[in-house]
């Protein structure tokens, strides 16, 4: 059986200004495809096309999720606290679960793409142009993004399933201004491979993730529910990564003490990312290339990358794929 895939995505974008005692921000990328096509074709040259809608699949899930708990707060990992576990909690912990379940890749073909990197020091941000540091640091996460949306297209796509960006949509505006849609989008055009497509009028989005801004029935409403989940699943990596935390795969009862909320509603993510640890069993995993999670680093030599496991940081092994192994980028 032969199979080819073709999505089109929105790309939903995620940040953190802490990540642990080392790392000053990580970004992450969540692709959500609004349609796939997928044709398989037979041994007897049989095909069958068939089309899903991902986006509006994931939708109904969390919608799903709100109804059955009862609760309409903002999915935001860094606000879960508290010493007693809550309904909320139930919520919080099913829609992690949900993302990695439609992460899988004989779901909706979701993908998520995660960095960190350290607080650049002012020598290593001095080219990047700008009156003050405010905005070289900005230029300089500007450039990473990119980086990080090239490598994740090429390395979770292929010539059998084939991407076209719509559009990114970014939580808000976090810094002094909008992030330039030129420097991440635009300056890809004729740097990605040829399953990758980004029409040129793709857009970068600024929404605010806070859903009771919007109207239930509106775009709007849906997108913020999705910056939600993309932030619940940065929220458990670095969890799971760069804290030093117990990840506990248990179900408390409402009113139970708990130690750590975020160590248990983490743990979908953990045993995601464990997954990478079979080594080349992994390829049989239906998690294989739905995810990739690294570090930036800066040394005098230019970039450099480290893929990243639970707990502790694991640089690739010599002739194993990483997703930055071919880039070229420029400031």
């Amino acid at each position: 059986m032969r199979r080819s895939i073709e999505s089109e995505v929105i790309v939903y974008h995620d940040e953190t200004k802490s990540a642990g005692t080392e790392i000053s921000k990580g970004h992450a990328l969540l692709f959500v495809p609004i349609k796939t096509i997928i044709e398989e074709t037979g041994d007897l040259f049989d095909t069958q096309i068939r089309q899903v809608e991902p986006l509006n699949i994931l939708f109904e899930e969390i919608k799903k999720i709100r109804s059955d708990f009862g609760v309409d707060h903002k999915f935001h990992f860094s606000e879960i606290s508290g010493r007693k576990w809550a309904k909320r909690n139930n919520a919080d912990k099913q829609i992690v679960q949900i993302g990695v379940k439609y992460l899988k890749q004989n779901k909706t073909f979701c993908k998520l793409g995660i960095i960190f990197h350290e607080k650049p020091r002012p020598d290593q941000i001095a080219s990047y142009g700008g009156k003050d540091r405010n905005e070289r640091e900005l230029r300089f996460g500007e450039t990473l993004l990119r980086m990080l949306l090239k490598g994740t297209v090429h390395y979770l796509y292929d010539n059998s399933h084939k991407v076209k960006i719509l559009k990114i949509i970014t939580d808000g505006q976090p810094h002094h201004r909008r992030l330039n849609e030129f420097r991440i989008l635009d300056r890809l055009t004729g740097e990605v491979r040829e399953y990758v497509q980004i029409p040129k009028d793709a857009e970068l989005v600024h929404l605010n993730s806070n859903h009771r801004n919007y109207n239930e029935g509106s775009e709007e409403y849906k997108h913020a529910n999705m910056l939600q989940l993309a932030d619940m699943l940065l929220g458990c990596a670095i969890h799971c990564c760069l804290k030093d935390a117990k990840i506990k795969n248990i179900n408390p009862q409402i009113g139970n003490p708990i130690e750590d909320k975020k160590g248990i509603i983490a743990y979908p993510v953990k045993e995601m990312l464990d997954k990478r640890k079979r080594g080349s069993g992994f390829k049989n995993s239906s998690h294989y290339r739905a995810f990739t999670i690294s570090k930036a680093l800066i040394p005098n030599t230019g970039w450099e990358f480290e893929n990243i496991t639970t707990r502790k940081i694991e640089i690739s092994n010599a002739g194993q794929l990483s997703i930055f192994d071919i880039l070229e980028f420029k400031k």
